[in-house]
């Protein structure tokens, strides 16, 4: 059964069908399924289930980024006197390079139990040294709340491309009034500069980094 705020609008079956699907899909694989796997889902064309998506979107369910997989869902009441439902455990997805940009294979790797009062949504591994001046070095475990937009300065996982070729890269989010920069924090390394054609979106903020000691 879906979870979703009681303040927004009911949908109809078949867009409860696809929140399902989305939230089933989610849970399994880590990550949101695209237009196309979703209708397939759904026995639907890639065309009618990307309309269910905007549908969703416009009664508040999920935020569509600008790639096939950036869905964000909202999870919230069933009912007005449901409580907030937390999930006990993140999922480590894929790697997202601390270097140049490395392809985002979202693969669900695993899961962490989710820390007290922690507003991490999901962890990514690192990989690279771009960001060892403030402490993120390679094989540590980013936290990453998700989210679509950021403060200026404040340390993010970006995505870079889509469809299969989309990259994750974790950097300092420095927006410009033309284009973004996503800065290291490496003295050695140069930014990266993203242009306003480029496909470009947030996967969210760095919100904690876990390390093991062997």
């Amino acid at each position: 059964m879906p979870l979703y705020p009681n303040d927004l609008e009911a949908l109809s079956p078949r867009q409860s069908a696809a929140l399902e699907a989305l939230q089933q899909v989610q849970a399994a694989s880590g990550r949101p399924p695209t237009r196309a796997e979703l209708g397939a889902i759904l026995g639907v064309s890639p065309q009618t289930a990307d309309f269910h998506l905007r549908a969703l979107e416009r009664k508040g369910y999920l935020k569509l980024g600008r790639s096939s997989r950036s869905i964000q869902l909202r999870i919230g009441n069933i009912g007005p006197n449901s409580a907030q439902i937390e999930p006990e455990t993140i999922p480590i997805l894929g790697r997202v390079a601390a270097g140049m940009p490395i392809l985002a294979i979202q693969n669900h790797e695993g899961s962490l139990p989710r820390l007290a009062g922690s507003q991490a949504d999901f962890a990514l591994k690192v990989a690279g040294d771009s960001m060892i001046d403030v402490g993120i070095l390679d094989g540590d475990l980013v936290l990453v709340q998700q989210a679509s937009n950021a403060n200026s300065g404040e340390i993010v996982v970006a995505l870079v491309g889509g469809g299969e070729e989309m990259e994750a890269t974790v950097k300092r989010y420095l927006p410009k009034s033309n284009h973004v920069v996503l800065r290291p924090e490496n003295a050695t390394m140069e930014d990266i500069v993203v242009q306003p054609e480029d496909d470009f979106h947030l996967a969210g903020r760095v919100v904690g980094v876990l390390r093991w000691w062997a």
